[in-house]
């Protein structure tokens, strides 16, 4: 058995309730589930800003959690926020939404789409793409609604625009998938599918899965280099708390 963490790095509960009913219904059922929210934060990330701040309440979250023995991390926002310094401060493997469903999507499409809510996210993806080597098969689309409008009364309406952003790129950009930018989509991705008629790949069942295999393989996060554990050193105000004890 693996306990997998899913940390949903802005407060919107709706968004996490989702995505914990999506993990409970596609995660192997010997697997530990924990959905959580940090305590502070954005209510959705939405660009670079929101990003900035989400992060910090990421990291709370896994030095909270991280000695309970966690397997493995999903970190549930398609903007991938904090991934890199999560990396620093677990050696059990981190997974962030773009980058598992990008992975997905490579082995299903010859070119594929990212749908996301805003415009303001579509550099952040753009540059997102380009890490992890997927520029050359990959556009970025905005479907023009806000993250939060896939919650509640404004629901069907951030689903039409979803749709036919998802339906331009099949048409103009010559996408035979699609990838759905946002964590807030996972519980659409199979009625999209079934609309589109082609693969839509949602980074939360991406990731999760990516996540499982490698924490039952026993993998690690390399703590050779890149991902080292940061060096101990003071932290001061606010910060005083995150100050690393371990490097």
């Amino acid at each position: 058995m693996s306990k997998i963490a899913i940390i949903n790095p802005n407060m919107s509960a709706g968004f996490t309730n989702k995505i914990r009913e999506q993990a409970r219904k596609i995660a192997f059922p010997h697997n530990e589930i924990l959905a959580l929210n940090p305590r502070f934060g954005p209510d959705s990330i939405e660009g670079y800003y929101d990003e900035a701040f989400a992060s910090v309440g990421l990291l709370s979250v896994i030095r909270e959690i991280d000695p309970t023995g966690i397997d493995g991390y999903v970190v549930a926002c398609f903007d991938d926020t904090g991934v890199d310094a999560a990396r620093c401060l677990t050696a059990a493997p981190v997974m962030g939404l773009c980058e598992g469903a990008l992975r997905f999507a490579q082995a299903l499409a010859g070119r594929y789409a990212i749908v996301t809510p805003m415009a303001v996210s579509v550099r952040p993806l753009e540059h997102l793409v380009r890490k992890y080597g997927a520029d050359r098969d990959c556009v970025v689309r905005a479907a023009g609604v806000r993250t939060l409008d896939f919650e509640g009364v404004q629901a069907a309406r951030a689903y039409e625009a979803l749709l036919l952003a998802a339906q331009k790129s099949l048409r103009e950009d010559d996408a035979e998938a699609i990838v759905l930018g946002c964590a807030g989509m996972t519980d659409i991705a199979d009625r999209l599918k079934a609309d589109l008629g082609v693969p839509v790949i949602d980074g939360v069942q991406a990731a999760i899965k990516m996540v499982e295999g490698m924490a039952s393989l026993k993998l690690a996060t390399s703590k050779h280099s890149t991902y080292g554990y940061p060096p101990a050193k003071p932290y001061h105000g606010l910060f005083a708390g995150f100050e690393p004890v371990t490097g």
